[in-house]
C-alpha cells in the first residue's frame, strides 16, 4: 500500500537557484513564471512549487537545531496554482518561548507577505501538530504528505509517518469524517462534469474529490483498496486537466478562484490550445465525469464497509428478472435463462437498478457492452417497454443514464444522444449541459404522470425537447425531424409519434406566450388552442413546459410565471371545451374601482402595494397623461427595480390604472416610501429622471459576462398578431433602464402603451408593448421601419 498517494515528488533545485531573495525580486520572479506561456498545467504548478521552496531555503538558512520548515497540503506535492496559498508548517521543539517562535515565523513569513505571497502558515511542535490532526479533518489531511523545505528532515519524516499512524489507528474514523464532508460539500457545489459554470476544485468529480480517494487510501487497508473501480494511476489523466484548468483560470483572471465563469471560458481554453471554449468544456466534462465515476462507487462501498453492510441486502438477493445485489450493486444474475444478448436487458437492468435504488455494477455494464444490438437498430416492444420503466424512474433516472453512457450503452440504441452528451450551452439562462438538462427535465417530469392521460408520451417529450441542439439549424426544427427518426426505431405509432413531435415543435410555446404576450387579448389564447389543437396535447404540454423549466435554471420558474402559465392553460382548455373564456383582465380598470376612486382625492395619485411570495406587486391610479407609463417605468429603474409585466387601463373618466410587476430584490422588500417620493416628484416635474439614471448608469461597474455570444439587438414589429394593438417584440443586451428608455421612445413616438411583458434571459432582455396610436389604432404598417430604427436607436 505505498502507493496510496503521489509517488515522492523531486523538486530539487540547483545549488545555485538557492540564493538570498527580497520581497521586490520574489514578486519580479512570481510575475515572471505565471506569464511565461510555455509553461502549463502540472509543469507550471510543479515550476511555481520550485520557486516557493528556492525562496523558503533562502530565507531559512539558519534554523536553531532542532527546527523545520515543511510543505504541507498541495504545495508538498508540487501542485501549485498561480494563485493557490503556499501551506507551509514552522516546526520547533516544545521548550521554546513564544517570543522564539515569533521571531523565527516573522523572518520567514514577512519578506513573502511584502511582495504579495499568499501564505497559509501555522507553527507548531510534534505534539501540538499531531493533537490539532487528530480532530481537525483539514490538517489531519494536509500532513499526510509533507516535504522538508528547511532545517531538520527527520523532524519532517516524523509528521508524516504518525500522521500516517493517526490514519491507521481509527481506519473507520477517518473515513467517515471524510465522507460527511464530501455529502457536506456535493449539494453545496453541485457536478462539474454538467453545471455550465464549475467549480473545478470543490465540485463533484473535481480536484478535491479525487484528493478524498488518496487520503482514504492513506489507511493502508485491503478492503479500502478494493473498493476502488480501477487503479488510482486511471484518475491522473483527468485531475491533471482540471489542475492545468485551475492554473489558466488563474492566470487568465489573476484571481485565485475556481469556478470556471462563462466570461473566463475563451481566454482559458484559448490559453490551453482549445479551437474554442465548446471544445474545453467537452474535455473537462469528460474529466470530470472520470473522477465522479470513481468517486460515487468509492464512496458508496465505503459507506457499507463503514456501517458493516448494515441496510444492504444480502448478495444474491434479486431485485428484478436476471437482476440481483451483490455488495450493494445491481448486478447481472449467473442464471443461464437471462438472456444479455436481448436488446431489451440494458435498460431492463438500469431500470430495475434505479426503481430499487442501486447503482449498476461495471462488471455487468462491461458485459453488456461487449455485446448486444448494433446502433440504430428498430427497438422490439420489451426494448420500448423497459426504456419507459428507465425514464419513469424519477431522480434516479439521471444516474442510471449517466452508468449507462458510462459505457456508451445508452448512445448505442440512441444514437442522437452522441450529439448533445456534455453538451455546454454557455448562457446564464441555463444551468446544466445539454444531456443533464434533458435527464432533469424526464426527473422532473416524473411528478406529473398521474395527472396526464398518456406519461409515455410525457417521458418522451421530455427526453428529446432540446435533443436538437446537438446538431446544425434551429433547434426546434431539427429536433422535429430527429423525433419522426427516433420514435420511429422506438416502435411507437404514428400518431404517437404526431404527439411526440408536437411537444418538440411547441415546447416553448406555454412560457414564451405566458411571459411575453398579453392574456386579456383574445388573439393570445386563440393562437395557442390552433398550435396546440387538442386537450390531450395541452395537458402534455402544461407539464412538459413545467419539468423544462424547473430543469433549466432559477431564471426559468418562479411563482409569478407559474400563475401566468396555469393561467393561459386555463383559458386555453376553456376555449377547446367550448366553454366562454372571461373577456376581462385582472388588470382591468374594473378590478381597481377603489384605485380610480382614491385617484380623485389629494394629489390624484394614489398608489397600492402588494408583496407576493417572490414578487411585488405595484398598482398606480391618477390622471391620464402623456408619458405617465414611462416616467413609472423610469423611476422604478432609479430604485434598481426589474419589471417583469406591466398592464396600461384607462377607465371612463379617464383615470389611467397601472400594475407593475416587480421581481423580488435580494435586499428584501422594495422601497415603497423612497419610491412614492420619488414617484410623486418625478410627475410632478420636480425629478429628471434622464439626468438620474445617466448618473446610475455612469457609476456601475461593466456588468458580468453572461453568455459566450454577445446578446442581440433585434426589435419586431406585427399588426397582425393582435387584433386591436400593434404587438412590439424587441431583444436586446440587459442594461440599466431598458424598459424606460423604450417606453420613452415610444411616448415621444405619440403611441400609448396598453401593456408590457418583461424576460431576462441571463444576459439579454425580450421587452413586449402593446400599443395603440393616439388616435387608438394600429400603427400604420408603412410606420414600422421607422419605429424599429428609433427603438434600436434608443438601446445604443
Amino acid at each position: 500500500m505505498g502507493d496510496w498517494v503521489d509517488a515522492a515528488v523531486d523538486l530539487s533545485l540547483p545549488v545555485d537557484a538557492v540564493k538570498p531573495v527580497d520581497a521586490a525580486t520574489m514578486k519580479r520572479m512570481r510575475g515572471h513564471l505565471a506569464s511565461d506561456s510555455d509553461l502549463a498545467g502540472r509543469n507550471l504548478a510543479r515550476r511555481l512549487s520550485q520557486q516557493a521552496d528556492s525562496w523558503f531555503e533562502s530565507l531559512a538558512t539558519e534554523l536553531p537545531p532542532g527546527w523545520a520548515l515543511i510543505a504541507t497540503g498541495g504545495y508538498a506535492r508540487g501542485v501549485l496554482c498561480p494563485g493557490s496559498d503556499i501551506d507551509v508548517m514552522l516546526m520547533h521543539p516544545n521548550k521554546v518561548s513564544e517570543s522564539a517562535v515569533r521571531q523565527v515565523a516573522e523572518s520567514l513569513w514577512y519578506p513573502l507577505w511584502d511582495s504579495g505571497i499568499k501564505l497559509g502558515p501555522s507553527a507548531h511542535t510534534l505534539k501540538s501538530v499531531l493533537q490539532l490532526a487528530s480532530t481537525e479533518l483539514d490538517t489531519a489531511t494536509s500532513i499526510l504528505r509533507v516535504r522538508c523545505l528547511a532545517g531538520d528532515a527527520g523532524l519532517a519524516a516524523s509528521v508524516q509517518q504518525q500522521a500516517l499512524e493517526l490514519w491507521r489507528r481509527k481506519p473507520l474514523m477517518w473515513l467517515q469524517r471524510l465522507l460527511v464532508s464530501g455529502q457536506t460539500r456535493w449539494p453545496k457545489f453541485g457536478d462539474v462534469a454538467s453545471l455550465l459554470e464549475p467549480d473545478i476544485k470543490n465540485g463533484r468529480g473535481g480536484l478535491r474529490d479525487h484528493d478524498m480517494i488518496r487520503w482514504a487510501l492513506a489507511v493502508d487497508r485491503p478492503d479500502v483498496a478494493a473498493a476502488m473501480e480501477g487503479p488510482l494511476e486511471d484518475l491522473a489523466g483527468p485531475a491533471d486537466l482540471l489542475l492545468a484548468i485551475r492554473c489558466e483560470l488563474h492566470r487568465v483572471t489573476g484571481r485565485a478562484g475556481n469556478v470556471l465563469l462563462l466570461q473566463d471560458q475563451d481566454r482559458v481554453a484559448a490559453a490551453m490550445g482549445y479551437a474554442d471554449a465548446d471544445a474545453l468544456m467537452l474535455n473537462l466534462s469528460s474529466a470530470a465525469h472520470a473522477i465522479e465515476w470513481a468517486t460515487e462507487r468509492f464512496w458508496l462501498r465505503i459507506e457499507r464497509l463503514i456501517s458493516g453492510g448494515k441496510g444492504t441486502p444480502r448478495t444474491g438477493a434479486e431485485v428484478g428478472r436476471g437482476v440481483i445485489i451483490v455488495d450493494g450493486e445491481a448486478q447481472i444474475s449467473p442464471d443461464p435463462l437471462v438472456d444479455v444478448d436481448d436488446p431489451a436487458f440494458v435498460f431492463h437492468l438500469a431500470a430495475v437498478a434505479a426503481h430499487a435504488g442501486f447503482p449498476v455494477g461495471a462488471r455487468s455494464l462491461r458485459l453488456l457492452a461487449s455485446r448486444g444490438a448494433e446502433p440504430g437498430d428498430a427497438w422490439t416492444e420489451r426494448t420500448r417497454r423497459a426504456f419507459l420503466s428507465l425514464l419513469g424512474s424519477g431522480t434516479a433516472v439521471v444516474g442510471a443514464v449517466e452508468a449507462l453512457e458510462r459505457y456508451d450503452l445508452f448512445s448505442r440504441y440512441l444514437p442522437e444522444w452522441r450529439a448533445v452528451r456534455s453538451l455546454p450551452q454557455r448562457n446564464a439562462f441555463h444551468t446544466y449541459t445539454v444531456d443533464r438538462h434533458l435527464l432533469q427535465t424526464v426527473a422532473n417530469a416524473h411528478e406529473f404522470v398521474r395527472q396526464v392521460a398518456r406519461p409515455d408520451l410525457l417521458l418522451t417529450g421530455a427526453l428529446l425537447h432540446d435533443i436538437g441542439k446537438g446538431f446544425p439549424g434551429d433547434h426546434t426544427e431539427v429536433g422535429m425531424d430527429l423525433v419522426d427518426t427516433i420514435c420511429t426505431r422506438m416502435g411507437f405509432s404514428t400518431s404517437d409519434t404526431a404527439i411526440v413531435r408536437s411537444l418538440v415543435e411547441h415546447h416553448l410555446l406555454l412560457p414564451e406566450t405566458a411571459t411575453r404576450r398579453d392574456l386579456s387579448d383574445p388573439r393570445t389564447v386563440t393562437n395557442v388552442v390552433e398550435a396546440v389543437g387538442d386537450l390531450s396535447r395541452l395537458e402534455l404540454l402544461s407539464a412538459l413546459t413545467q419539468a423544462d423549466s424547473l430543469a433549466t435554471g432559477p431564471s426559468a420558474w418562479s411563482a409569478w410565471k407559474a400563475s401566468l402559465i396555469a393561467e393561459l392553460v386555463e383559458r386555453a382548455g376553456q376555449q377547446l371545451r367550448g366553454e366562454r373564456t372571461p373577456d376581462e383582465s385582472p388588470t382591468a380598470p374594473e378590478a381597481f374601482d377603489h384605485l380610480v376612486s382614491s385617484a380623485h382625492v389629494g394629489d390624484g395619485i394614489h398608489l397600492e402595494y402588494q408583496e407576493m411570495a417572490d414578487h411585488d406587486v405595484l398598482r398606480i391610479a391618477s390622471a391620464d397623461r402623456s408619458g405617465l407609463f414611462s416616467v413609472i417605468a423610469g423611476t422604478l429603474a432609479l430604485h434598481g427595480l426589474d419589471v417583469l409585466s406591466a398592464d396600461a387601463r384607462t377607465a371612463a373618466d379617464g383615470t389611467a390604472v397601472d400594475q407593475f410587476v416587480l421581481s423580488r430584490s435580494k435586499a428584501g422588500a422594495a422601497p415603497w416610501q423612497r419610491l412614492e417620493h420619488d414617484l410623486r416628484s418625478a410627475l410632478a416635474g420636480h425629478l429628471d429622471i434622464d439626468a438620474r439614471l445617466r448618473q446610475r448608469i455612469a457609476s456601475q461597474s461593466r456588468r458580468k459576462a453572461l453568455a459566450a455570444a454577445p446578446a442581440r439587438l433585434e426589435v419586431l414589429i406585427s399588426n397582425d398578431a393582435s387584433d386591436w394593438t400593434t404587438i412590439i417584440d424587441v431583444r436586446a443586451p440587459d442594461g440599466v433602464a431598458v424598459l424606460y428608455r423604450l417606453s420613452h421612445e415610444l411616448t415621444m413616438s405619440g403611441l400609448n402603451i396598453r401593456s408590457a411583458k418583461v424576460a431576462t434571459l441571463g444576459h439579454e432582455v425580450v421587452d413586449v408593448f402593446y400599443v395603440r396610436t393616439a388616435d387608438d389604432q394600429q400603427v400604420p404598417t408603412e410606420q414600422h421601419t421607422a419605429l424599429r430604427q428609433l427603438l434600436a436607436d434608443a438601446l445604443r
